[in-house]
This record gives structure tokens, C-alpha cells and sequence, in this order.
């Protein structure tokens, strides 16, 4: 009897009240213009969806959401541009390892330039400082000129020593900047191959904006990281797509049921310490966006704050 009017009208609306009771007709009333209704075919079938209108509240969280998804998408682009540098600059693994080898050694040169000059001054240094206590024993004044070369040799050694440990700290970042690069230069050219390009454009969830993690320092930012990056295997449905400091990516969703994880780490420029950021994704189809809505993943989204709330000094963005 409900489907008799809509036959003739050829429309029939569908829609769910706030104390939950369900209305079928052919038209809409101006009170419930606004809530979510389902157009349905003279046969019932759904063939089209129309959601609430957003409140200024949900506007707001959009807003503010897609604001750090542009900034999530500009990191992206960075690691595009870097990683496209990486494959100019070098067309095998052995060419990446000789220009780290080659980075070594002209370090390894400048450190025994500085060991030499260390030599060098030791041997100044002892022989002021007996030039000093042969003075001293026969009671002669030591000149003020003396002194101060004695001070500034010691000086320049406790430079010299400095120096040498910074070499060494740039030779262990040398050699993880380039295991990094070598990672990604062999996943670039799997992916390549594969012709699996990450997919940046997908469905908002304004409910993301609760996944903003603050961490205060880079002490914190670097522990939080790790467990983001542990949060995202253990989660995302997809394969992992890029690891970096500032992105970390599993591939776009490609079945209904995928779920695809992005964070990204976005550093203040005025302050010190960052916003963790992560992003949850289904594919953009109804059972898709069905699935997004369910409780799993909903505790998947509200799991990502507490998990990293166990690193130290980083707390929720709200």
C-alpha cells in the first residue's frame, strides 16, 4: 500500500527520525529536509543516497581536517621530489654505495688532517710547558705571551677533539642517509615495475581530525614515530608504500574491504616538537564507506592516540 503512491509519483523517499522510527514516501518534509534519506526505484531498490546536512560543528572539523591533509599531501610531494632526485642522481645500488664510500673516505682524509695538526700541537704544547718549568726552576717569571699560547694550544685541541666527533657523527649519518636512500631506491624500482603509484586523493572522515597527536620535543616526536610506524603495520590492510622521517604510507585501498593508514609528522616552524597525524582510508564505494563506519574501525582510529600516548610527552591535538 506504501509502494502504491510512489509508483505513480515514480519516486519514493526513505528516511530515519531522531527517535529512530523509519518513513517511506513521495516526498520529503520540510522538517526532515535536512537528515539523511535514501531515494528508492518502484521496485524499493535504493538508487540513491543523500546525506545530513552538515552541522557548523562538522564544517568546522572539516575545515580544520583538510588543512592537515594539505599539508600531508605537500610531505607527499617532498618525498615524490626527493625520490625522483634519488633516481636521477643514481642508476644502481652500486653507484648509491660508492658515492656514500667516496663521502667516508673524503671524512676519513679530513680527520687525519685534524689528527696530524693534533700531533703537531701536542708536541708545541710539551715543549712550552718545559720551556715553562725550566723557567719556573731556575725562578724566572713566565712571560704573559707564553701563557696565553699555552692556553690557546689547549684550546685548539679541545676544538680539534670536538671536531673529530662531530666527522664521525656526519660519517654515522652519512651511512644511515644512505641505508635509507638504498631501502627506498629498491622500493622505487619495485614499484616502478609494479606501476603502483600511491592514490593521495581519498574519502574524507572528518572523524580523523581525532587521530592529531602532539608530541612536544624531538625527543618525544622520534620515540612517538616509532610506534606509528608500528601502528600502521599492524593496522593497515595494504601494503607498505613509503617510510620515511615525515610520511609513512600503506598502498591506496583497492578491495572493499582494505583499510590503507597515513601519518604523517608535521613540525611547528615556530616551536619545537610536531603534530602526528594519521589518516584512515577505505575505498570510495558503498560497502566501502560502510565499512569505515563500522565500530572496528572506529576503535582503530581511537586506538591510534592511546597507543601512542605510551610514549613519553606527547598528548591528544583536542
Amino acid at each position: 500500500m506504501l509502494l502504491a503512491p510512489a509508483a505513480e509519483a515514480g519516486k519514493i523517499y526513505r528516511w530515519v527520525d531522531a527517535e529512530g522510527n523509519v518513513h517511506l514516501s513521495d516526498r520529503v518534509p520540510t522538517e526532515h529536509a535536512r537528515s539523511a534519506r535514501s531515494e528508492l526505484s518502484e521496485t524499493g531498490r535504493e538508487v540513491e543516497r543523500v546525506q545530513a546536512a552538515k552541522t557548523a560543528e562538522e564544517i568546522a572539523r572539516e575545515q580544520e581536517l583538510e588543512k592537515l591533509r594539505a599539508e600531508q599531501q605537500r610531505l607527499i610531494e617532498i618525498q615524490h621530489a626527493k625520490d625522483q632526485v634519488l633516481l636521477r642522481t643514481f642508476r644502481t645500488e652500486d653507484d648509491l654505495l660508492m658515492a656514500r664510500n667516496g663521502k667516508l673516505a673524503a671524512i676519513d682524509s679530513n680527520i687525519q688532517v685534524i689528527r696530524s695538526n693534533i700531533r703537531r700541537m701536542k708536541n708545541r704544547l710539551a715543549e712550552m710547558q718545559q720551556n715553562a718549568a725550566s723557567m719556573e726552576r731556575q725562578g724566572q717569571r713566565l712571560s704573559d705571551n707564553l701563557l696565553k699560547d699555552i692556553e690557546n694550544t689547549r684550546a685548539q685541541l679541545r676544538d680539534s677533539y670536538t671536531t673529530i666527533i662531530q666527522k664521525e657523527q656526519e660519517k654515522e649519518a652519512i651511512r644511515n642517509s644512505a641505508s635509507k636512500d638504498l631501502a627506498r631506491f629498491r622500493s622505487l624500482k619495485n614499484l616502478r615495475e609494479e606501476n603502483a603509484d600511491p592514490q593521495l586523493n581519498q574519502e574524507k572522515t572528518a572523524s580523523l581530525l581525532d587521530t592529531v597527536v602532539v608530541c612536544e620535543d624531538d625527543r618525544a616526536c622520534d620515540q612517538a614515530w616509532i610506534k606509528v610506524e608500528e601502528y600502521v603495520r599492524k593496522f593497515a590492510t595494504t601494503r607498505l608504500q613509503m617510510l620515511s622521517d615525515s610520511i609513512i604510507m600503506s598502498a591506496a585501498p583497492l578491495k572493499d574491504d582494505d583499510i590503507s593508514l597515513t601519518a604523517s609528522r608535521i613540525v611547528y616552524k615556530d616551536r619545537p616538537g610536531a603534530e602526528l597525524f594519521m589518516d584512515l582510508q577505505c575505498k570510495p564505494s558503498p560497502r566501502g564507506i560502510d565499512l569505515c563506519n563500522t565500530e572496528a574501525v572506529e576503535k582503530i582510529r581511537t586506538g591510534f592516540r592511546d597507543y601512542l600516548a605510551e610514549s613519553n610527552r606527547v598528548q591528544s591535538a583536542n
